[in-house]
């Protein structure tokens, strides 16, 4: 109820009169306004008339199209519901756009405008444009019904702010209007927005999926974040991880620069080698390690597959990146080879391969296929450490039989752990073709 009604103070306004007037009672015949609108109002209530952007009702003096003179049922005696009352006058915005600001679809026009007017333009309801939107977008600001969810809402106290926000406001990437034909308001598709200020990702030979169909913030937060260049998470393997498979977490061995990030080794938007890889097959590796494949007589899976056909570049439960014990990965291409047996004829059952044998020449190491045979190349035949024949090579461990190399001497007994007993024929020692602990390959 208006406030001078509920004082009795019909007289504020009104006042009997000879003159026709549109107020009528039971006692006189004619009643007249004591000033004619808006004056009337603003003798008690402060003008409304005065700042930058005034509505148009308000700027005409037409108090009385949005309110009563006397009681409504609605506070501040609008003549209807706030979710009706604008679109009496304001034509709705067309239900043919795609994606509708939800403030304007639910007809609450007043989350943002002033009714009245303001000093921005539309009467909107702020200092700027960012802590305008921040009113409802904030991620500290209330919630409950009616308000955005976690999904479209910001922090703009992280450390790292995109650099657009500190340009210009909200309404350079979004619409300012109440719809759009973009999700979230975007004034152009997220691709296209992104690419209006930043350099082209897509146009390199093998670019990332997410970059491919325009997915740049499945990686990059668009608004701010706690990690350099924006990225979701606080690493790259976790912004990686969101898509891809976590081959990292319980690994026992780690590649070393996958530890620092994913990007050491790929192009996180794509590049000109498969996998977005920064360098192709075993020039990749080379960057770091000291090439491998410097002898005459080269190991063929090296040349045929590069690195990666033996070594995991990412973790393994295995050394040197094996994804498998030393023997069992050999036995996957020299399946023939798997017993041991090749080694020699002399003794029925073959030379033992594995088992609980150490290496003589490495300390620390299982023997296996990688204790003769350089599994990367060698200038020796079959990549033998060294010897031009298999019976030298036997020197390595079992001390120099030809007279040529006085300085091998006989090591097998480093071979066998403590308390075993000597291997060989009718012996009882390990079986032959057993794996090794795949715990290095180099000599």
């Amino acid at each position: 109820m208006h406030g001078a009604l509920t004082r009795n103070e019909c007289a504020a306004c009104h006042r009997p009169s000879a003159e026709k007037g549109k107020c009528q009672a039971k006692t006189a015949s004619h009643w007249v306004l004591v000033r004619t609108e808006p004056e009337l109002c603003y003798g008690c209530h402060a003008r409304k008339d005065q700042s930058k952007a005034v509505h148009t009702a308000v700027r005409q003096g037409s108090c009385l199209s949005c309110h009563e003179a006397h009681a409504s049922n609605y506070a501040g005696l609008v003549n209807d519901s706030r979710e009706k009352l604008c679109f009496a006058c304001h034509e709705a915005e067309p239900a043919t756009k795609a994606v509708r600001h939800a403030p304007a679809a639910e007809g609450r026009c007043l989350d943002c405008h002033d009714p009245h007017g303001g000093n921005l333009p539309n009467a909107i309801k702020a200092e700027s444009g960012i802590a305008f939107c921040q009113r409802c977008h904030d991620a500290k600001a209330p919630t409950g019904k009616g308000t955005p969810g976690p999904a479209y809402r910001i922090d703009l106290s992280k450390p790292v702010v995109h650099a657009a926000l500190k340009r210009t406001d909200c309404l350079g990437c979004h619409e300012g209007g109440h719809a759009g034909e973009n999700l979230k308001l975007l004034k152009k598709s997220a691709i296209e927005l992104c690419y209006g200020c930043h350099e082209r990702k897509d146009r390199s030979r093998y670019p990332h999926g997410a970059v491919l169909v325009g997915d740049c913030v499945v990686c990059h937060d668009p608004h701010s974040s706690t990690a350099p260049k924006l990225l979701r998470k606080a690493t790259a393997q976790e912004t990686c991880f969101l898509c891809h498979q976590d081959d990292l977490t319980g690994r026992k061995v780690v590649h070393a620069p996958v530890k620092k990030g994913c990007d050491q080794c790929h192009d996180p938007h794509g590049g000109p080698n498969r996998f977005g890889l920064k360098a192709q097959g075993k020039e990749a590796c080379y960057k770091c390690h000291k090439p491998v494949d410097a002898g005459k007589v080269k190991h063929a899976a090296l040349e045929r597959y590069g690195c990666t056909g033996c070594h995991d570049p990412h973790g393994t439960a295995n050394g040197a990146l094996l994804p498998k014990r030393v023997n069992d990965l050999c036995a996957t291409c020299h399946e023939r080879e798997r017993d041991g047996r090749h080694v020699t004829a002399i003794v029925a059952s073959g030379h033992p391969v594995g088992g609980n044998l150490k290496d003589p020449r490495r300390p620390g190491h299982e023997l296996s296929c990688a204790s003769c045979h350089d599994p990367h190349g060698s200038d020796n035949p079959v990549l033998f450490y060294f010897g031009a024949s298999s019976m030298e090579m036997c020197d390595g461990c079992h001390g120099d039989k030809s007279g040529k190399h006085p300085e091998l001497k006989n090591l097998v007994s480093r071979a066998r752990p403590q308390g075993l007993a000597p291997t060989g024929a009718g012996s009882g020692g390990p079986a032959p073709g057993a794996g090794g602990d795949g715990a290095g390959v180099a000599p």
